[in-house]
């Protein structure tokens, strides 16, 4: 009896055990299991966040690029956002419309894609003002010629779209050079044919000159009355109007389908593509490191020219143009003061040619050797360092730590200036 019991209880034992050591196995596998499902998982739930994340940054940043009132996202994202906004299409991009190269804004017809701008000198002695097609031109050169006496170098994107503009005047080495570096065609009415016409044809810089193709009257007439073969004329009426022009010098126009028919007739090629011509951002979003308050700037290019003054707009954000003892600067076609987004101030050693036998000496402006500056926008002022080396090159910008300048999209007025004068030029 006491056998047979013995018996059971080792039987019991072995069964329990066995038990035990099945259930280990069990709870092994059920552990190894459970930590694979954890290992799985792990990637979908960071999907998962990823996903949330991106749906977050979504809601945030509305179509019209303003931040949603109930989240925040990092103010870096929204910098980066905005900026790119300005400088690539998006869904409020004007249909049918490509980026001004001049300007950075998506204002220039899709039609033109892949073709050159101009750049027209354009007289602006006193007696030549006011001119005509001025407002229409994306950015504005002033610079210094013989006597002291300013000339204005207008850029247009588009060729056919340019208006009547006047009054058109001949053409020197220096505003060959900074039509050239922005791609352009220089177009003028006559040059400085001493060193002109040698200067670009050593650089390879595209021009036309109106001069041989004028159509002249003892009368004042309009486009239609020009004839083929003509390409420009002198308006003597708007040379005739009371304390204005009084000189033919001072009249003469043309018009962009004027322009394109000389073109084509003296088989100049317009296509090719068009840099931008600075590093632009969104309007007003410009990064101006180390500015200063500048709600006018007064540029004095010569002693004839002592006057050039920006005064800003702060609702329209714009610096308006005056001269000649603070009058108005004003294009006839449309009866308004020319206005810009940036004003450029670059100061560089502009000398008389040595050896000129002219009554009043060329002057030649040294881009190659870079110089100093400001720039105006927004209304503030940075100082800003600048190169062109050869005539080609682009003017680039750069701030004082070295860096390329952010330039808000918009028109820009360029004043070139003799280093000479460089503390004549005042701000506030």
């Amino acid at each position: 009896m006491l056998c047979l019991i013995f018996r059971r209880l080792c039987y019991n034992r072995v069964i329990l055990q066995t038990r035990r050591e099945n259930m280990k196995k069990q709870i092994t596998k059920l552990v190894a299991l459970s930590m694979s499902l954890m290992l799985f998982a792990s990637p979908l739930t960071a999907c998962g966040k990823k996903k949330q994340e991106s749906l977050s940054y979504e809601t945030w940043w509305t179509s019209d690029g303003e931040s949603s009132s109930e989240t925040t996202a990092p103010s870096t994202t929204s910098s980066e956002t905005q900026t790119t906004a300005s400088t690539e299409p998006s869904e409020t991009t004007p249909v049918g419309m490509i980026e001004n190269p001049f300007t950075g804004l998506y204002e220039v017809d899709e039609a033109n894609k892949g073709k050159k701008g101009i750049g027209i000198t354009v007289n602006n002695c006193k007696v030549a003002n006011p001119q005509r097609g001025t407002t229409e031109a994306s950015v504005i050169f002033e610079y210094e010629t013989e006597g002291g006496q300013t000339r204005l170098l207008c850029m247009y994107p588009d060729i056919s779209k340019i208006p009547l503009v006047g009054a058109v005047r001949s053409g020197r080495v220096g505003a060959s050079d900074m039509c050239a570096g922005t791609g352009a065609i220089f177009v003028c009415w006559g040059a400085d044919y001493t060193a002109v016409p040698a200067h670009v044809k050593s650089n390879n810089i595209v021009w036309f000159d109106l001069n041989n193709y004028i159509y002249d009257s003892l009368r004042g007439h309009d486009a239609d009355e020009v004839p083929d073969g003509r390409y420009c004329w002198r308006d003597r009426e708007w040379m005739n109007q009371p304390g204005h022009r009084t000189g033919v010098e001072h009249c003469g126009v043309t018009r962009g389908d004027f322009i394109l028919k000389a073109f084509e007739k003296n088989k100049i090629d317009i296509s090719g593509e068009m840099p931008k011509m600075f590093n632009f951002v969104e309007t007003g979003k410009a990064k101006m490191q180390d500015s200063v308050p500048c709600n006018e700037i007064n540029v004095y290019f010569s002693s004839t020219n002592d006057d050039g003054l920006f005064v800003y707009n702060a609702a329209e954000g714009v610096y308006y143009k005056s001269q000649y003892n603070g009058e108005p600067q004003m294009d006839d076609n449309v009866d308004k003061q020319i206005s810009f987004t940036n004003v450029f101030v670059i100061f560089c050693p502009i000398v008389a040619r040595p050896n000129d036998k002219s009554s009043e000496r060329h002057k030649d402006i040294h881009f190659e050797e870079g110089g100093s500056g400001y720039y105006v926008s927004n209304g503030k002022l940075i100082n800003i360092t600048w190169t062109k080396p050869t005539p080609n090159d682009p003017i680039k910008c750069f701030d004082s730590n070295g860096n390329e300048i952010e330039v808000n999209a918009g028109k820009s007025y360029i004043c070139v200036v003799d280093n000479d004068y460089m503390n004549k030029t005042t701000y506030k």
